[in-house]
C-alpha cells in the first residue's frame, strides 16, 4: 500500500525508533529500505509503509502494524469494509454454503471493526 496517510497524520514509528535512540539511517538500514528520507516518509504519514516494512518494524519493536501504523490500518479498514459491504449485498439472496461462508466471514470482519470503535461507511 503506496497511498498517503493524511487522517491525522498518527504514527508511532518515529516515537520508537527515539525512545530506543535509533537513527532514522540506522533504522533505514535495519528494515532494508532505501535510504532514511524513505524512513522520514512514513514517520511523517506521508507514505504508508510496505507490508515488509511494517513487518520488519513489528520485529524490530515487538509492536503489530496495526498499532504502529493506526492511520494506514484505518484506511485499509474502511476500504476493505466498502468493498465487503458491495459484495454482500451482491450475496443477499444467496443460497449457496460459499455465499453462507462469506457473508460469515464479513460479519465477523465488521464486528472486529465496530468492536474497534471505527464505524465503516456503507455505500
Amino acid at each position: 500500500m503506496q497511498k498517503k496517510c493524511t487522517k491525522s497524520g498518527l504514527c508511532y514509528l518515529r516515537t520508537h525508533r527515539r525512545n530506543w535512540g535509533l537513527t532514522q539511517k540506522e533504522l533505514a538500514e535495519l528494515v532494508g529500505t532505501a535510504s532514511p528520507v524513505q524512513i522520514s516518509r512514513y514517520e511523517n504519514s506521508k507514505r504508508a509503509p510496505k507490508i515488509e516494512v511494517a513487518l520488519a518494524c513489528q520485529v524490530i519493536f515487538g509492536v503489530p502494524p496495526s498499532t504502529m501504523f493506526p492511520d494506514a490500518y484505518a484506511l485499509a479498514e474502511d476500504e476493505v469494509m466498502r468493498n465487503m459491504c458491495r459484495i454482500d449485498q451482491r450475496l443477499e439472496n444467496t443460497t449457496s454454503l460459499s455465499g453462507f461462508r462469506k457473508r460469515e466471514l464479513f460479519g465477523l470482519a465488521l464486528t472486529r471493526a465496530v468492536r474497534g470503535n471505527r464505524k465503516p461507511e456503507r455505500t
